[in-house]
């Protein structure tokens, strides 16, 4: 079967290095004799009504060029079509791909989309929103709020790690309502996770046990915690070795219904979501995927 390929593509991730990326790109598409449009992201519009018309029945691939955003925001615009999705990430957390193999150049990458194989992966929806990585709520939800409110010269980790430091001491504890599976819980927490990926934050291996491929979802629970062991702690989340402190609480699961609270920031795939309630599951096997042979 004919390949032909659809690019969609984020200018401005990366501090713009999606050019660069098609620079390199295109040349070996047209060697390997796969067909290709391009289009770039439109963030502000819903994906649906600019992504999916593009997507007819010729297009066996759309190839992802940006960062974990862009990624969600091409999964809310393919998640009813019958293609294969290619990633090269461009971003500056780069946090999903983590999980898969695609290779570490662009080069590699390159090679992954002409030549990898093709998988099923999960997926996760919020309410109806897709995600790839996972929803974050409370700490994390609020660092991204105040990342898109307050600008920063870093970028990747070192932003993430800057607003993290920022807000560690004052951040305070909120209760929230869940239903984990079938049981219910009131929790005191600083954050909460719902994890399809391991890592957030350019580096955070919030739920370090996380599968793609297992049909579940893994929630990280953080209770509430002294300022001081705070920082005490802090660099556990970059080992995944936070989920040995008492005040942590690890469940695997297929949904997670988080209860209103107007006093709690969410955050999908690490884009600003607004306050719960949110209902989440688990799609098994959702999303086609090429990875490295």
């Amino acid at each position: 079967m004919k390949r032909r390929a659809l690019i969609i593509h984020n200018p401005y991730s990366g501090r713009s290095k999606s050019k660069n990326v098609l620079e390199k790109l295109i040349p070996r598409l047209e060697v390997a004799g796969v067909e290709y449009e391009l289009l770039e992201t439109k963030l502000e519009t819903e994906p649906s009504t600019y992504i999916q018309p593009r997507v007819d029945k010729s297009i066996t691939d759309v190839i992802a060029i940006g960062g974990d955003g862009t990624l969600n925001h091409v999964l809310n615009g393919i998640h009813d079509c019958n293609v294969t999705l290619n990633i090269i990430p461009s971003g500056t957390g780069n946090d999903f791909v983590k999980n898969i193999d695609i290779g570490k150049s662009f080069k590699e990458q390159i090679d992954t989309i002409l030549d990898g194989k093709e998988i099923s992966i999960d997926v996760g929806i919020c309410n109806k929103r897709f995600f790839l990585n996972g929803v974050g709520l409370g700490f994390d939800g609020q660092i991204v709020s105040d990342m898109l409110k307050k600008k920063s010269w870093l970028s990747g980790h070192a932003k993430y790690y800057y607003f993290v430091m920022r807000i560690l001491s004052t951040f305070k504890s909120i209760s929230l309502k869940l239903v984990i599976d079938s049981n219910q819980f009131n929790k005191n927490l600083i954050l909460l996770t719902v994890a399809n990926g391991t890592t957030f934050g350019g580096g955070f291996k919030l739920a370090p046990d996380a599968d793609v491929s297992d049909g579940l979802l893994d929630v990280c629970i953080i209770g509430d915690i002294s300022p001081f062991k705070r920082f005490l702690n802090i660099h556990r989340l970059s080992k995944g070795t936070h989920t040995k402190l008492n005040q942590v609480e690890m469940y695997k699961t297929k949904s997670v219904t988080i209860g209103p609270n107007p006093f709690i920031i969410g955050h999908i795939d690490g884009e600003f979501l607004g306050n719960p309630p949110f209902h989440i599951k688990s799609l098994p096997a959702y999303l086609k995927i090429r990875v490295r042979n």
